[in-house]
């Protein structure tokens, strides 16, 4: 099993938050999640809509990381 982790697309801080991959590829992953990144100057808000998690292995990169 993959863990990929959560990052701040803006600020490239981690949001905290992980997801670890249970190997069905068209599985509906966190609907209606609304994440935030927590560091004092970013305000990004993030709401899950539609995500599935071939598309979040696919938008990490090798190290397990996924910039949202």
């Amino acid at each position: 099993m993959d863990r990929i982790e959560f990052y701040c697309k803006q600020c490239k801080k981690s949001m905290k938050m992980y997801y670890i991959a249970s190997g069905v590829k068209d599985t509906p992953v966190m609907n209606g999640v609304i994440i935030r990144c927590r560091t004092h100057k970013c305000t990004r808000t993030l709401e899950f809509k539609n995500f599935t998690e071939h598309g979040i292995i696919k938008m990490s990169d090798n190290t397990g990381r996924c910039y949202l």
